[in-house]
């Protein structure tokens, strides 16, 4: 090994790790109730299966194999929904071309067996979380099965308050 010249690089001193004790909650994190207790309640035939972590998971079972679940992501900070499709399609029935065409279509229009579609609430932004919880099982997952979304609408931009409204019109010059 050759001795260190004048014009090396000094050596770097290692940084110190400071641990939090783990009593201390991270700054990002919400505290959120129990998910067996903020799940909503869905109508019969839906059941609501027990779980090995009731705090953090929530599964409902529809007996045309029809799965809803629920988990509480890391930190609290979102709660993941996710609903996946029975086994069977309804049969097509047999009537004339444009019966079996329509029939079709609604097949095909619907989520196909075993497929899964997910969606997300955002616990920091939500001001009631069981009623924001209800509404998305209610109006984004359940509507699924017969009809596949294709996308997220985007949320519609805040409104600004005591700005004008900018409009594009274009004006006529003379010549």
């Amino acid at each position: 090994m050759t001795p260190p010249e004048a014009f090396d690089r000094p050596g770097t001193t290692p940084a110190i790790r400071r641990r939090r004790p783990a009593f201390v909650r991270r700054s990002d994190e919400i505290e959120v109730p129990p998910l067996d207790e903020i799940a909503p309640a869905l109508e019969p035939p839906w059941h609501k299966e027990g779980t090995d972590t009731p705090d953090r998971t929530v599964v409902y079972r529809h007996p045309d194999g029809h799965r809803i679940g629920l988990r509480l992501q890391a930190r609290g900070l979102a709660i993941q929904a996710w609903i996946t499709a029975g086994p069977d399609l309804p049969p097509i029935s047999g009537g004339t071309a444009a019966e079996c065409a329509e029939a079709q279509a609604a097949n095909d229009a619907r989520l196909q067996p075993g497929r899964t579609w997910h969606a997300v609430l955002i616990t920091r932004t939500s001001n009631s979380l069981v009623a924001d919880l209800a509404a998305l099982v209610r109006e984004r997952l359940l509507p699924a099965l017969t009809n596949k979304p294709r996308g997220i609408p985007a949320p519609p931009p805040p409104a600004r308050i005591g700005q004008p409204e900018i409009t594009s019109q274009k004006k006529e010059t003379q010549k």
